[in-house]
């Protein structure tokens, strides 16, 4: 028996809180201004989940990996893009396979809005059986030792991308029986098929790419304190110039737009939760933007405009009207 839910994304932090079931500690900073929406949907089978993440702004995620599964992950959109998604730093040109790597321990994930991202998650344990059935003795080192796939079995008319896109296609409607049967195999022919067959390990992150990171980790797991650039370079033993460049060259924007866009919607985020502004006392727009440790209300303002392409008076006036509606 399969279960079938979908999770809505209202914003980033919605988003992260989504993705911690099955990561730990993620961030997620936003490429484009205005709300990130979209959905998670989650398909659990009786051995193995499969999930789709829609978003309509691109974005950046990080987060630590934790044990137990393995993640293989593929684009599922029809319409090609400019924009290619980055995985651990490898940018994809094609349709593949990816994030299934045994030794990573974090997730470094770009994603342009047009993607629409499915991921297996697959017991290690499971995995390993099935790789003993079909005697594929070099799996576990294949797996340790690349981060990205593609082959016919992926790609092909009858391959892997076309089975899961059935999984969301209105006019399909292949049967539980079917998907649980045929998924597992097929993704063990894709590890095995070499018909077209390219791979690409993931790259040694640099250091000013960890950096940045760091910066994105740190500002998002410290919600109420707004950190200057100095303290970041001083708390991540980097110069101020070092970390400029990190940051323009891992997401396009400066440490202070990171850490800005960021707390930001955060405050977005809490000015839609009435639960949170009661738990936490904040009755007004200074009060959040004081928790979120912005000095000037005036200044908060006008920056929220700017990110969320609207005011945070307006951003209240749509909760309001939402609660008239229980």
């Amino acid at each position: 028996m399969v279960t079938s839910v979908r999770l809505p994304v209202y914003d980033t932090v919605s988003l992260s809180k989504i993705l911690d079931r099955q990561l730990k500690n993620t961030s997620v900073l936003a490429l484009e201004k205005g709300p990130v929406t979209g959905y998670v949907d989650v398909m659990a089978f009786n051995k193995f989940r499969i999930f789709c993440l829609d978003l309509d702004k691109s974005v950046c995620i990080y987060a630590e990996r934790l044990p137990g599964n393995i993640f293989f992950s593929v684009d599922l959109s029809l319409d090609s893009s400019a924009s290619q998604i980055r995985a651990q730093g490898v940018s994809l040109s094609r349709k593949a396979l990816f994030g299934f790597n045994s030794v990573l321990k974090d997730l470094d994930l770009l994603l342009p809005s047009s993607a629409k991202i499915c991921t297996i998650a697959v017991p290690h344990d499971l995995l390993s059986n099935l790789f003993v059935k079909r005697n594929f003795a070099g799996a576990h080192q294949f797996l340790a030792q690349f981060n990205v796939l593609t082959n016919d079995a992926i790609v092909g008319p009858d391959g892997l991308i076309s089975l899961l896109r059935q999984c969301w296609n209105p006019h399909s409607n292949p049967s539980e029986t079917t998907l649980e049967d045929r998924l597992l195999p097929l993704l063990v022919d894709c590890l095995i098929n070499q018909d077209n067959r390219k791979v690409a390990p993931p790259l040694r992150r640099q250091d000013r790419h960890a950096a940045a990171l760091s910066v994105l980790s740190l500002v998002h797991s410290v919600p109420t304190r707004y950190f200057e650039v100095q303290d970041l370079a001083v708390l991540l033993h980097q110069s101020r110039t070092s970390l400029f460049n990190a940051c323009k060259e891992k997401f396009g924007m400066p440490p202070v737009q990171v850490v800005r866009s960021v707390r930001l919607r955060q405050a977005n985020h809490a000015l839609l939760d009435t639960e949170f502004c009661a738990k936490n006392g904040l009755q007004s727009v200074s009060d959040v933007s004081q928790y979120f440790g912005f000095a000037s209300r005036s200044q908060f303002t006008k920056y929220y405009k700017i990110e969320l392409m609207e005011t945070p008076g307006q951003t209240i006036i749509r909760r309001r009207y939402k609660e008239k509606f229980f």
